[in-house]
């Protein structure tokens, strides 16, 4: 479903992305792990159509993919992880404008607005202004959002950031079902344990490249069975860069 090869990006002189390569297949969640400023977010956001790669291709459903394929764009669904909503929207209004950029036919929606609502325990602020949601319930809408348009690619930076432990385990188990439903899932987070539970492979970038990848069984047997906590750690302190005299 997914196809990358040898994505590259520089900001000025940093080099942020250096020949990143991997591929999802539909149904997939593929967790994407590393430190702060290792490429997760440039990646994500290439991906999203927020940033232009200097080089290397993008193939998805089997066609090129470039931030002017607005065909391609409208089947990839995107939950940054510094949110950008419209605060003078309410939140239903907010669903109803995302569902138009994806050209979403009206009479799907209703249906779709009444259960993200519910589902994700935020319907009394339906009709309240964005500007007064709690940094939780905002996360919540993105998410609501992102899942509403039924992307055959979601893309997710740390989707859980200031979401309530109960609403992150019904989030994780809708995760689960669109995967089974087809829909691949691109995951970048911290938080291994989230990582262990719903990811299938596993991806772990370090300055701007891929060290290891592969299925989340077949890394841990190579790690001696131990956690993914511990097998991350491991993978990052081998390739830290020395520290410089």
């Amino acid at each position: 479903m997914l196809e990358i090869n040898g994505l590259r990006k520089k900001f000025g002189k940093r080099e942020a992305l250096k020949d990143i390569s991997f591929s999802l297949q539909s149904g997939e969640i593929y967790g994407l792990l590393g430190p702060n400023g290792a490429g997760k977010t440039t990646t994500l956001k290439i991906l999203a159509g927020l940033l232009a790669a200097d080089s290397g291709r993008v193939m998805v459903d089997g066609e090129t993919y470039h931030r002017e394929h607005h065909e391609l764009k409208r089947r990839i669904a995107y939950v940054p992880d510094q949110p950008f909503l419209y605060y003078k929207l309410s939140g239903e209004e907010h669903l109803n404008f995302y569902q138009d950029l994806y050209k979403i036919p009206y009479v799907q929606r209703k249906e779709k607005t009444d259960f993200f609502f519910k589902y994700f325990e935020f319907e009394e602020y339906r009709n309240e202004l964005v500007e007064n949601y709690s940094a939780g319930t905002r996360q919540k809408l993105l998410i609501a959002q992102a899942l509403a348009v039924e992307p055959k690619l979601l893309l997710l930076d740390e989707p859980l950031v200031s979401i309530d432990p109960l609403v992150g385990k019904k989030f994780k188990l809708y995760l689960q079902e669109i995967a089974r439903q087809g829909t691949a899932v691109l995951f970048a987070t911290h938080i291994l344990t989230l990582a262990q539970e719903v990811c299938r492979r596993i991806g772990i970038i370090i300055d701007g490249r891929i060290i290891i990848q592969g299925d989340l069984g077949e890394l841990m047997k190579l790690a001696g069975n131990e956690s993914l906590e511990e097998f991350y750690f491991q993978t990052v302190l081998q390739h830290e860069k020395p520290a410089e005299a």
